[in-house]
């Protein structure tokens, strides 16, 4: 019995399909290659460490998860670049620029908010910047609220997290001792 397929696959010789045997075997498999104990970064290669590709090359999971941390990280390093970047209890880091839009104020908002007519639309970063102004100018945290549109407590919230804010007393030339008594 002749194999038609590959007499296909050699291009149709004009001596016909080959006949049973005239063919050369498939090559044998390679050797079972041995898997080294560990990897080239010092990682133990056992069941739980030890990954394969889909495409079947081996892989060190510590290693995969060492590069891809150190590439979230450099990256998140690039985006947020000169931005105000403060960690969080669990130790990863936080861009409070990007999260309230301080790079994208629009000027003509805050000073719309700051007179009294505050916009239908106005960011946290817009609204932070209208009060800090209103502050700096001396108003009262009762005045900043109703200017703004935000509660007492927020606008007292935003000086306070901007060391805007001042104890009883503070300002007034009087010591410690003295407002004590």
């Amino acid at each position: 019995m002749t194999c038609y397929t590959r007499w296909v696959y050699h291009g149709r010789p004009a001596s016909g399909p080959p006949q049973p045997g005239e063919t050369t075997p498939k090559p044998r498999a390679k050797a079972t290659r041995i898997i080294p104990a560990f990897c080239g970064h010092g990682h133990r290669l056992n069941a739980a460490n030890l990954r394969y590709t889909p495409a079947g090359v081996r892989y060190c999971r510590a290693c995969r998860y060492v590069t891809e941390k150190t590439y979230t990280e450099r990256r998140f390093t690039y985006r947020h670049q000169g931005h105000d970047v403060i960690p969080t209890r669990d130790g990863r880091r936080y861009c409070r620029t990007c999260t309230r839009g301080d790079h994208d104020v629009d000027e003509m908002v805050v000073e719309r908010t700051a007179s009294g007519d505050r916009p239908a639309r106005v960011t946290a970063a817009e609204l932070e910047t209208a009060v800090v102004q209103l502050r700096l100018y001396g108003l009262t945290y009762e005045l900043i609220a109703a200017r703004t549109g935000c509660s007492l407590r927020h606008a007292w919230w935003i000086c306070e997290r901007n060391g805007l804010t001042q104890q009883r007393g503070a300002g007034r030339g009087l010591s410690r001792e003295q407002q004590a008594a």
